[in-house]
Order: C-alpha cells, then structure tokens, then sequence
C-alpha cells in the first residue's frame, strides 16, 4: 500500500502498565501512538535453558508486534520508516537491550526512561537456582529436582499457581551474598534458541562494538531510589544499624565474594568512606544513603549511553529529570511526606503521558507545570520526528533551549529537566568514576 502524505511519525509505547497512560500529549504533537502488550514475570522471561522455556519471550512478543507494525503501521497512516520505541518500567531493560540485539531493522529510533541493559540485576547465569526454587514451591520440597516433573508442574499449574511460586525466589541473605539485586524474571542469555534475542551479554556485545545504530534518548531520575528507603524516612534511628550490617550492591557484573570475607570488607569500607562523613552513617545520613542507592541505578545507564555515543554513528541525547511538581508519581506513592529536591523513579512518566489516576490533578495544574509538560513533550516528540530534540531556532514552545548530544570522551552534559530546562554537567559524574575506580580496582584486574 502506497504511504498517505499525512503519514505520521509513530511512537510506541512499551510498558508493563500502558493501559494507565493516556496518549494525548503526543497525539496534540502529530504523532501516532502505539501500546504494546506483553508478557512479564514467570511468564515472560523464564529460562530452563532448553526448548520447554528459552527465555526472553516477553522481548520476543515486542519484537512480534514491532514486525507488525513495520507492515501494517500505514494502513492507521503511521510511517513504517519512523517508528520510536519508548520503553520504561519493566521495559526499560529490554528497549535498552534493542540497541545491541542487531539484524533486526525494527525501529529508527530508541527513547529509554530510566534503564540500562547494563544493570547486573539482568542477563544473569544462575537459570539453574531458579528452577530449583520453582520445583521446590510447585512440588514436594524434599524431593529431589526432576527437569521432567517441573515442566509437568509448570504446564499444569494455574497462572495465580505460577504466579505464587514465582515471588521472591531470592531472600534478602541471597541478595546480599550476590552483591546486586537479583532478578529471576528479566532477561537472560539464551543457549537453546536458534533465533536468539540476546546470544553474547551486553558488555560482549559492547566490546565487539555490535550496536545498532540509531538515535538514541536515554536518561534518568535525580534520586530513583526513594522506595528502597520508605522504612529509613520514617524512622532514621534505624540508619545506624547500618554501620554493623551494611549490605553493598555493584552496578557492575563481577565475582561474588563471600559475605564479611576479606575482600568484601575492603569494597565495603571504600563504599563507605566515599558517601558517608568519616565513613560513618548516623541518623543524619538519609540523603546520603538515597544518593548511594540512587548511584546503583544510575551507573549503568550512564555507563551505557557513553558506550552506545563511543561506538554508534548516531546521536546519543542524555537527560537527567530533577522536576518536582503535582505528577511525581513514583514520589508520591513512596515517600509524599520527605521535603526534598528531586525526582524518583518513574517521576517523568506521568509529565509524559496522561496518567489517568491523575485526571483531575491535570485539570488544575499550575501554569509553570503546564509550561514544563508543553516543553518536555515538544523536545521529545522533536526526536520522535527527526532524530534531534532541537532541530529548529525558532521554536515558539522551546525558544532558545538547544539540546547537544553526548560527545565523545568529554564531560558528560545532560539536558537537566528541572525549575529551568538547560544543559549542564551531570553532578553524578564525579561518583560515576568512583564507581569505574571501584571496578577497576577490585573487578578488572582481579579477573585479568
């Protein structure tokens, strides 16, 4: 079928929950908008490591529809050869993995809100554990593990059944004992699939500079880790546990060491000395602790956005959303009462999109938030069209704002989404390199 003139750019929206989320900011920007189910959980991205279950099939149901949609988007007068994918929550790790799965020329361009395919919570290598654990909740526990009687189990077992079984596999010591938080159900490298979304882990596939090339917007939320401390907020006296069991996590793939060995000590006390005054945490030190969590998350999509603008040809814009207003979602939900600057995890979602719990807020935003949504949706929806947030001088929304792409082996300057939208320094830059010191020191050469 011949393309219509008024084709329009297309944006597709990836999220586990994107039935919450109206379309009408982007529709007021020409753009057609596309939401896309699919699997999660057990569900989703189980891996038994053979043909019963290969993992990542929820990436695998985006894929299928993002094949759809290539050749049949111009029938609703969508360009198949602007499709965006915008993918957060759930779906931030794997749109953040599109980028490294090549020979699949779905997409031209890629938005990820707050997600890396570098965070060692993902492509993990214990496929086996898991499925230990899911025989043992499904069947008998003293039972010994039987590839064949689990599939029995997970084929005749109910989706709450399945769904039961599946939660918090891993304990709190199993975390802790890991040195990253564990994800059972994200993606995972496949060995039995002969079509393979994810062969090599994204650091190989980094090192083998296999990316695909197409302008990328990725970013991230000033404090994403507000709901790791919901407990600390209200009772700060707690914090001093902490100087006794202090449990690290790595925002980077490396050995597991055993808890309070040698070594753990060691990445302990720097880890410590670097966020805490005099390496102590006291009751005074939740801001810093928030900072320290936050850190965990946003190393690996810092970590990734340099990669990718290292190695691809194509633009790589970073932002970094510091904006408190009535549509900070993830705050309001985790700590409403805590009085600080800054924005949590999935803060920009709703600034976005149309969350529909906010309906009435929206109907009584102040004028300065309705400002910030108007700009914010133009430079995003300016990507969407053309691969740059700022294409134009003459912009009546976004006036004099001029959003640069990454640059290579240079600073890294974001577009700070805040009381005022400009460029800047990343203030997190400084404890991202504490971070690649820390892994230089005790991962790199430790493994060399």
């Amino acid at each position: 079928m011949p393309l219509s003139k008024n084709t329009k750019p297309v944006l597709v929206w990836l999220h586990e929950h994107s039935y919450w989320h109206g379309p009408d900011f982007f529709i007021d920007e020409e753009i057609l908008v596309v939401t896309v189910s699919f699997r999660t959980g057990i569900f989703g991205f189980l891996n038994t490591e053979d043909e019963f279950a290969e993992g990542n099939l929820g990436v695998k149901d985006i894929q299928m529809s993002l094949e759809w949609l290539k050749h049949n988007v111009n029938k609703f007068n969508g360009d198949p050869k602007s499709i965006t994918i915008v993918g957060a929550g759930l779906a931030a790790t794997p749109a953040a993995s599109m980028l490294l799965n090549m020979g699949k020329e779905l997409f031209s361009k890629i938005i990820v809100l707050s997600g890396s395919a570098l965070s060692p919570t993902d492509y993990k290598n214990f496929n086996f554990e898991i499925a230990n654990k899911l025989f043992n909740r499904l069947g008998d526990p003293l039972k010994r593990f039987n590839r064949k009687e689990l599939y029995e189990l997970l084929k005749n077992g109910t989706a709450d059944k399945l769904q039961s079984a599946s939660r918090e596999l891993f304990d709190s010591t199993e975390v802790r004992d890991n040195q990253r938080l564990i994800n059972p159900f994200g993606c995972s490298l496949e060995t039995a699939s002969k079509d393979p979304f994810m062969k090599w882990t994204p650091i190989e596939m980094y090192n083998r500079k296999a990316v695909n090339n197409v302008p990328v917007l990725i970013g991230y939320t000033s404090l994403p880790s507000l709901c790791k401390i919901r407990g600390l907020a209200s009772n700060r006296e707690l914090l001093k546990y902490l100087n006794y069991n202090f449990q690290y996590l790595l925002p980077f793939e490396g050995r597991v060491d055993e808890y309070n060995c040698k070594r753990y000590k060691k990445i302990k006390q720097r880890i410590k000395e670097f966020y805490f005054l005099n390496g102590t945490i006291t009751e005074r030190s939740l801001r810093r602790f928030a900072k320290y969590l936050s850190d965990i998350d946003i190393f690996p999509l810092l970590r990734q956005a340099s990669l990718q603008s290292d190695i691809s040809s194509c633009p790589v814009y970073l932002y970094r959303f510091a904006f408190k207003g009535s549509f900070n979602i993830g705050w309001r939900n985790c700590v409403p009462n805590l009085n600080w600057s800054g924005a949590s995890l999935h803060d920009e979602i709703c600034y976005l999109f149309k969350c529909k719990s906010l309906n009435h807020v929206y109907n009584r935003a102040e004028p300065n938030e309705r400002d910030f949504i108007k700009k914010i949706v133009r430079l995003l929806a300016n990507f969407i069209k053309h691969g740059n947030p700022t294409p134009h001088d003459n912009d009546e929304v976004l006036k004099n704002i001029q959003w640069m792409p990454l640059s290579k082996g240079k600073h890294l300057k974001a577009m700070n989404f805040g009381k005022s939208i400009r460029m800047r320094d990343i203030p997190e830059e400084e404890r991202m390199r504490f971070w690649y010191n820390l892994q230089r020191d005790f991962v790199t050469l430790n493994n060399s």
